[in-house]
């Protein structure tokens, strides 16, 4: 086996990597990601400003097994990089996970990171005994915090969301205004909407992994839209704006994606500490499913994730009646940089 650089321009080992990662997703997640090959090329080129990748490939006999992502945060965090791991079902306790791990490890060291981090899908009841949180602390990784990936059946019940929306409206009052765009806000809300978007990482919780706030700027946020255009994605934001400063007070995004016709991913949901207790959380996520349900009516569901300490944003959750179906333990590696 060899653990090779990842090309990015070379369109017959990523269509390979392609079928490589739908396989693991297959096995390793309750509800695996469908995408398209298309979809899947794109995604794995995409660089976000402010952020490096790199990638690693394992190979035996000249095809891959087995492929290995790293995030390398530039402007905020950079004591911290993130990573991601699939092998092949077919491939897996031949060492080509750990040859995957060492190499990352070895680049978070050699760019000076002090904390390497990673996601682990289990079943709901697996996060003690599961073999691939066994494989991560076997590797010296920790488990940090875990979160709760829910599912939300579609449509929502109309008396359901007519009572939550008619409660948010009695809390907001004249104070704030609710309003819901699709392909990006307009320019005059959007750095209102990223300095929402950055201080995500702030206010959710992290167990015991303390962040900075993220640096994602008006040109960034363009960039990323162009992204989710250029993958046939439709992303659906909600905001609350606060009449009297013109703040957003409150945010949330949805994706639909075109690889499965069935699933919405939820995004980032975020009110502003000065601005809670009046149900900013549930006013934008319930416009924001209403307007899902008139551009994408034949969508079967919504998929979310939320830290299981975060009991406010859970709540919501569980009030517009997303179910749980898998925890995500994110699992954290400390070591000396250098």
């Amino acid at each position: 086996m060899d653990i090779i650089p990842l090309d990015h321009d070379d369109d017959v080992m990523l269509k390979e990597l392609f079928g490589v990662a739908t396989r693991s997703e297959s096995v390793s997640r309750v509800q695996p990601i469908q995408r398209t090959e298309e979809e899947f090329l794109k995604m794995v080129r995409f660089q976000f400003p402010g952020e490096r990748q790199e990638g690693a490939v394992a190979v035996v006999d000249g095809s891959p097994v087995g492929w290995a992502l790293v995030f390398f945060p530039e402007r905020d965090n950079l004591d911290k990089c993130w990573s991601h791991v699939e092998v092949d079902p077919q491939h897996r306790r031949q060492g080509v996970g750990s040859a995957l791990v060492e190499w990352l490890e070895e680049r978070a060291r050699a760019a000076g990171r002090e904390m390497l981090l990673a996601e682990v899908f289990v079943p709901v009841g697996d996060r003690q005994s599961h073999a691939d949180r066994e494989f991560a602390l076997q590797r010296g990784f920790s488990v940090s915090s875990v979160e709760i990936v829910r599912s939300l059946p579609l449509p929502v019940e109309p008396q359901v969301m007519d009572r939550h929306e008619r409660r948010a409206a009695e809390a907001m009052g004249d104070a704030y205004e609710l309003s819901v765009y699709v392909d990006g806000v307009p320019h005059e809300l959007r750095q209102g909407v990223c300095d929402a978007s950055n201080r995500l990482i702030l206010d959710a919780p992290t167990g015991d992994v303390e962040f900075e706030p993220e640096s994602m700027t008006v040109e960034d946020y363009q960039t990323m839209l162009d992204h989710q255009r250029d993958t046939g994605r439709t992303v659906i934001t909600a905001v609350a704006v606060h009449r009297e400063t013109g703040v957003v007070a409150a945010y949330t995004d949805l994706s639909v994606p075109t690889g499965d016709p069935h699933v919405v991913f939820q995004w980032g949901t975020l009110v502003l500490p000065e601005h809670r207790g009046h149900r900013l959380g549930m006013a934008v996520k319930v416009a924001n499913l209403r307007e899902l349900a008139r551009l994408a009516p034949k969508r079967r569901s919504v998929q979310t994730m939320n830290d299981e300490q975060n009991p406010w944003m859970v709540q919501i959750n569980k009030d517009l009646g997303f179910a749980i179906i898998e925890e995500a333990l994110t699992m954290k590696k400390s070591f000396l940089a250098g």
